[in-house]
């Protein structure tokens, strides 16, 4: 049996390897059903990027096994009023299809908790889709739970 052995890093914005890895995991993720089901074209991904370059509380998450990225968290963070500390919103977890089920997307769980603890965030947070049963597995076995009380999550365009 092979061991895969996966390490993460922390993505770099201005680094052309880690913007290829973005496009082509967020490209990934809105083609899937549970995304929008449409590619990111390359003058929206120039506006993501921009976009998250003006967002100082953006952290990138990386896996990378031999050379190539396989799976990417996009998290935020934030402040909890209540806890009085900083938290960490996973915004964006996205494993590549040929690798999900092999340990990857509890491998970027496991590594954002870490970033987690070595910035003494209170809390992580994260929405899911209550028909993405698979990921809620995952959430579930790696210690998350629903929110007490039950949240919604709420949206407004003022566009």
């Amino acid at each position: 049996m092979t061991t895969l052995s996966y390490s993460f890093v922390e993505l770099n914005l201005d680094d052309q390897n880690h913007q290829t890895a973005l496009f082509n995991l967020m490209n990934t993720y809105m083609l899937d059903r549970m995304g929008c089901e449409k590619p990111l074209h390359v003058d929206s991904f120039q506006d993501l990027v921009k976009g998250l370059k003006n967002q100082a509380n953006y952290i990138g998450v990386l896996v990378k096994i031999d050379g190539g990225y396989i799976a990417l968290a996009n998290c935020f963070v934030n402040f909890s009023t209540f806890q009085m500390s900083s938290l960490i919103n996973i915004h964006d977890l996205i494993v590549l299809p040929d690798y999900r089920g092999k340990g990857v997307g509890r491998f970027l769980m496991q590594s954002v908790k870490a970033i987690a603890r070595n910035r003494d965030c209170c809390k992580i947070t994260l929405e899911v889709r209550n028909d993405n049963q698979t990921a809620q597995n995952l959430y579930l076995s790696e210690g998350f739970k629903e929110c007490s009380p039950s949240m919604y999550f709420w949206e407004f365009s003022p566009i």
